[in-house]
């Protein structure tokens, strides 16, 4: 494979990249400065691109320097620390169609009368690249939707990226314009399909276009709000309230022992420790203690849903859990760092156990045409919480228990997220309870 020719910043351009912008600023030397101590590149890979670096304060501008109306103009873009190169050079190419500053570098043809009542060409830019703008900007905290004053969280952007790759992708070869156009009834077809994702992604397309109405390439209403006369209607939502009743219980257990190992032993694990699924699929040997006296799961604060901290489970009050856990020791492959490894055996954790849920639920006779009544895989956590609450655990521990952050307490303390004491092992306990009929 060829390797790329070396850099030099002695020169006066080169193709610039995140990368090579940074050393360029540190490279900076006064003696290579000129009167103002300025130093310049030109991007070799976007015409008219300047980057401007101040030797003495270290500070880096980009700007757009090309002729106007025939003749040199110099116009400052912003500071290299708040404008993304992928920002600079769309802003470049926006220059080449912006009539209010003339031809730049594409000769304009003369207007004729049939070209004035023509529709004007659809200079916007293309979707795929201001979706890559706004998630990385978004990311970096360099521009907050609406009235947010923090950068989001990792999983908040792992969610767009995730929802942008299955709903948004078959779209992004259009430009935004095109894309408006088409909104409604794009956003008609998934609503009818999945109405809670729909609503999803119609605040995802919502930031994209104020992403791209903040940074100039958009002057039109946002679409994803529309009018008062064609506004977008999202879905209603209420907080699901599905549980599992002792006898849906007993019959899921049941059909997950008929399963493979794989599934029976995830589900029943997530089903056990009342986690999560993308906690469970991500369980480690190394986050695991499977001593007699002091046994324990320590789950990684990326896994627990609006915690900065981790959360244990103290698996000494899970018998069941702890027989799973040495079994699967003995399967799963020594090197295997996953309790879970993906079927697939492609050393990375389990997925796709959409298929395997749907399989184990028709078999306990518990699927439903009606999708609120149809159990889902998360049900397994809501229904161990609320089998705490009827044996008479305290809220504040059930909350615990799951993982959550209390909203109306100061997040768990440190201490809390790595030891399991007395009142988080009673609650685990009162989960594997039958639970008395009422009469």
């Amino acid at each position: 494979m060829p390797t790329q020719p070396a850099v030099t910043f002695r020169s006066g351009s080169f193709p610039f990249t995140e990368a090579r912008i940074d050393a360029a600023r540190r490279s900076a030397r006064i003696e290579d400065a000129d009167a103002s101590g300025r130093r310049r590149w030109r991007d070799a890979n976007c015409q008219g691109l300047t980057l401007l670096v101040n030797v003495k304060t270290g500070t880096a501008t980009f700007y757009y320097q090309g002729k106007v109306d025939g003749k040199t103009t110099r116009r400052a873009l912003g500071d290299v620390d708040v404008l993304t190169l992928q920002e600079a050079r769309q802003i470049v190419n926006r220059f080449r169609f912006d009539r209010s500053i003339g031809s730049i570098l594409t000769p304009r043809p003369t207007e004729t009368d049939a070209d004035a009542d023509a529709e004007p060409a659809d200079d916007s830019p293309q979707l795929s690249d201001v979706a890559d703008a706004m998630l990385d900007a978004h990311a970096a905290g360099r521009w907050l939707p609406g009235n947010r004053s923090k950068p989001p969280a990792d999983r908040t952007i792992k969610f767009y990226r995730d929802l942008r790759r299955a709903q948004l992708a078959p779209h992004e070869a259009k430009t935004l314009r095109q894309f408006a156009d088409e909104l409604a009834t794009i956003y008609a077809t998934l609503q009818a399909k999945a109405p809670i994702q729909a609503n999803r992604f119609l605040q995802l397309v919502r930031n994209v276009y104020g992403y791209a109405a903040a940074s100039g390439q958009w002057d039109a209403a946002n679409p994803a709000l529309g009018t008062a006369a064609d506004k977008l209607t999202r879905t209603p939502e209420q907080a699901r309230t599905r549980t599992l009743s002792d006898a849906e219980w007993k019959r899921l257990a049941q059909a997950l022992e008929q399963d493979q190992p794989l599934w029976r032993d995830l589900f029943t694990m997530s089903l056990l420790t009342l986690q999560r699924m993308g906690a469970v699929r991500h369980m480690r040997w190394d986050d695991l203690s499977l001593s007699k006296d002091d046994a324990m799961w320590r789950i990684p604060a990326r896994f627990m849903k609006g915690r900065k901290t981790g959360h244990v489970v103290p698996l000494g009050e899970l018998p069941q859990a702890l027989d799973i856990l040495r079994t699967r020791r003995g399967i799963v492959p020594a090197k295997c760092p996953w309790v879970f490894p993906a079927a697939e055996g492609d050393g990375g954790p389990a997925r796709n156990y959409d298929k395997a849920w749907d399989r184990i639920i028709r078999r306990a006779g518990l699927w439903s045409e009606d999708r609120e009544q149809r159990p889902r895989p998360h049900d397994l956590r809501r229904t161990g919480g609320a089998r705490m609450t009827t044996a008479g655990v305290p809220l504040q521990t059930v909350t615990r228990a799951l993982g959550d952050a209390p909203s109306s307490v100061v997040m768990v303390s440190a201490v809390y997220a790595q030891v399991a004491d007395d009142a988080l092992r009673s609650a685990y306990r009162a989960t594997n309870k039958p639970q008395r009929r009422r009469r």
